[in-house]
Formats: C-alpha cells, sequence, structure tokens
C-alpha cells in the first residue's frame, strides 16, 4: 500500500475513534468530569510513557545526532511560526494565533509516527515535542492570557511531557536499565495513547455546537494557517537542514501537520483566553486534518524522496 493508502487508513481509523468517543458522551457513558479525568491520564501519564517507550534502545552517537538535528528542526519550524502568525494575525487574535502555531504533535502526531514508522519514530517526534512545550508555556501561555509575565521557564520544563522527554533522554544516554516488566508496563501504557486522544477529542465534538464550528468563517484562516501554510513552511525548512534522513524527516512533517492542539481550549479556560472558540478550533483542524494530512505527507514524500 502507498504512503499516502496507509495514512488515509490511519486517519479514518482515528475519525471512527473519534465518533465512538462522541457516541461515548451522547449516550452519557462519559460526561464532562470523566473527559477532564481521561484527558489527565492521558496528558499526565500515556503520553510521557510513549515518550518514555521510544528510548529503550541500545546507544547510538548517530541516532543521537539526529535527535540533535530534530530539535533545530522544531525550534525553527516553531519559531517561523510565530513570526509568520504575528504577521498574519491582529493583535487580538490571540486564539487564533495560538492555533495556527502550536499543532497537537502528541495526540494526533504520536499515532500517525507508531503506524507508518514505529516507536522508533516517536523517539525523534520526541525533541519536537520539548521545543513544542517550552514553547507553549512560555510564548504560548503568554499570548493567551495577554500578559508576557505569565511567561515561566519553571512550567516550560515541568510540564509531564518535558519531564517524559527528559526521563527517558536520560534512560537512554546512560544506558539505566530497567526490567523487562517495567517496559512491558510503559509500552501498554503507550498504546493507550492513540484510543484515549482520540475519545477526548470525540468528547470535545461531542460538547460542541456542532452549527458554530462551522459558520465562524474568521476561524477557517487559522485553520488554513494551521493545516497547510505552516505545514508547508515546515517542510521547506526541513528540506534545506543537512538531516539527510528520510524518517526523520518525515516525523518532523508529521508533527507539523496536526491540527491545533488541545492546549488551545486548555489554557484558554486557565489563562482568560475565550475557551469555546478555542475547543471549536480544535475540532474543526481536527475534522478537516483527515483530508489534509494524506494531501500534504504526500508532498513531503515527493520531495524527501520516500
Amino acid at each position: 500500500m502507498s504512503m499516502f493508502g496507509i495514512l488515509l487508513e490511519q486517519m479514518l481509523t482515528m475519525f471512527t475513534l473519534i465518533i465512538f468517543g462522541f457516541i461515548l458522551v451522547k449516550a452519557n457513558v462519559i460526561n464532562s468530569e470523566g473527559a477532564r479525568q481521561i484527558s489527565t491520564i492521558l496528558s499526565m501519564y500515556v503520553m510521557p510513557a510513549a515518550m518514555i517507550a521510544s528510548f529503550n534502545a541500545p546507544f547510538d552517537s548517530d541516532r543521537l545526532r539526529l535527535f540533535g538535528w530534530a530539535v533545530v528542526a522544531g525550534l525553527l519550524t516553531l519559531g517561523s511560526r510565530i513570526l509568520l502568525n504575528e504577521l498574519i494575525f491582529k493583535k487580538e487574535d490571540r486564539i487564533d494565533k495560538y492555533a495556527a502555531t502550536f499543532a497537537n504533535s502528541g495526540f494526533f502526531g504520536i499515532p500517525i509516527v507508531m503506524s507508518l514508522i514505529g516507536l522508533e519514530g516517536v523517539f525523534f517526534m520526541t525533541a519536537f515535542i520539548m521545543c513544542n512545550n517550552i514553547l507553549q508555556w512560555t510564548y504560548g501561555r503568554a499570548l493567551i492570557s495577554g500578559d508576557r509575565k505569565a511567561m515561566t521557564l519553571k512550567k516550560a520544563f515541568t510540564n509531564p511531557g518535558m519531564v517524559g522527554a527528559i526521563v527517558g533522554l536520560a534512560i537512554y544516554i546512560l544506558q539505566i536499565p530497567l526490567p523487562t516488566f517495567v517496559w512491558n508496563a510503559v509500552d501498554s501504557m503507550a498504546a493507550l495513547n492513540t484510543s484515549l486522544a482520540m475519545i477526548i477529542i470525540g468528547s470535545y465534538l461531542a460538547n460542541s455546537n456542532l452549527g458554530e464550528i462551522f459558520v465562524h468563517w474568521h476561524a477557517y484562516k487559522s485553520v488554513f494557517m494551521r493545516l497547510i501554510v505552516t505545514p508547508l513552511l515546515a517542510i521547506l525548512i526541513i528540506y534545506l537542514l543537512p538531516i539527510n534522513n528520510t524518517e526523520v524527516e518525515l516525523v518532523l512533517t508529521i508533527a507539523s501537520v496536526a491540527p491545533a492542539a488541545v492546549n488551545t481550549a486548555i489554557l484558554g479556560r486557565l489563562f482568560g483566553g475565550d475557551y469555546h472558540y478555542g475547543a471549536r478550533m480544535v475540532v474543526l483542524s481536527s475534522i478537516f486534518s483527515i483530508l489534509t494530512i494524506p494531501v500534504i505527507m504526500q508532498v513531503a514524500v515527493q520531495l524527501f524522496g520516500a
């Protein structure tokens, strides 16, 4: 099967899980508190476990070098998005800027990487997620709150995703021996990532006014930037870097094609942004990403010669 076919099948699988999450909420199997608890389990434990699991491999200096290039690519692509979106959007369009800048690389990107490349690919995705977390909890938090004093390096380095990345990297570099049953448990937790992430997005869909999701025309500009413009910009940056590894290049592309980060809604609620508009942005971009991700990834495949 071609890369396009594999991606389309994976997107349809994820969409089916989103619908399952939607049904669970509508059938009152999961209420808003249950959805919040699942979201907490996912972000606090399951996603960090997936990141740690990807570091379960013998040390390889060349692999670590590629990890470093993935960090460089992550910082450059995110930095270019910030600059571009500051030019494209007005000062008051805080939620739109955030949605167009930060992708759902963990919840949406990791499942795609695992389906195409396997756990090996999550190793390099972790590098991007580290950069994403640092900027979400500094620039992103200040953007949502409208207060530059809200930037805090403590949050940038103590959030679960960053802790998972640091722990995994330490285990990998120092080759800390862990019992097989521990790795088996971590792998089992990591396997929950796709299902739980899609169920949470389905809960957002179920708790949204479906009519309102599609009538805010201004949101389409943000979705276009998130799903089309910034991924193409990322592909160009990745192509120009001396990475010379197709697998890493594709992983970094996947990190950029994902829909708007769930934090668009979560941080909106925490720091005074428009939570409801943020949630609708997450849902709208997730729906359209089912069509855009296979197409944009096909462009990357042609360019990187996969």
